[in-house]
């Protein structure tokens, strides 16, 4: 298995959906809730998790190239705001420096149009 060094950090409402499903109760004192009532709940928790959230989370399986992110980003654009693409780097202290353990470097993700601006790479080519 392969991992791709690229991904789409963003706000979805696929993964607000799936965070507002754990968190609204099935169930009000001792009456269980309808399906549609719970469903009713949820969607609005969604909603408001997905207006509110300023938190960019990873939303897109780990691609191989920033052009993949693109085109997924665009099977449904309306479901994600604030998206970014990523590509997978060394962390790096406040001076700059490469965090290393136990002998190699610590990988994150990087926001990729800084890490292309950092390393002298045209942004143009490095935007969605």
């Amino acid at each position: 298995m392969t991992m791709g060094a690229f991904c789409v950090f963003g706000i979805s409402r696929t993964v607000c959906k799936a965070a507002a499903a754990r968190k609204v109760p099935t169930h009000e004192g001792k009456r269980n809730l309808t399906l549609e009532e719970w469903t009713g709940r949820r969607d609005a928790l969604a909603e408001q998790m997905y207006a509110d959230s300023t938190r960019r989370v990873k939303i897109s399986p780990e691609l191989d190239t920033p052009h993949f992110c693109r085109d997924w980003l665009l099977t449904d654009p309306g479901h994600v705001r604030d998206a970014v693409v990523m590509v997978r780097g060394p962390k790096r202290d406040k001076n700059g420096e490469v965090i290393v353990k136990d002998g190699a470097p610590v990988e994150t993700w990087l926001e990729y149009s800084a890490e292309c601006a950092r390393l002298g790479i045209e942004v143009a080519s490095c935007h969605p």
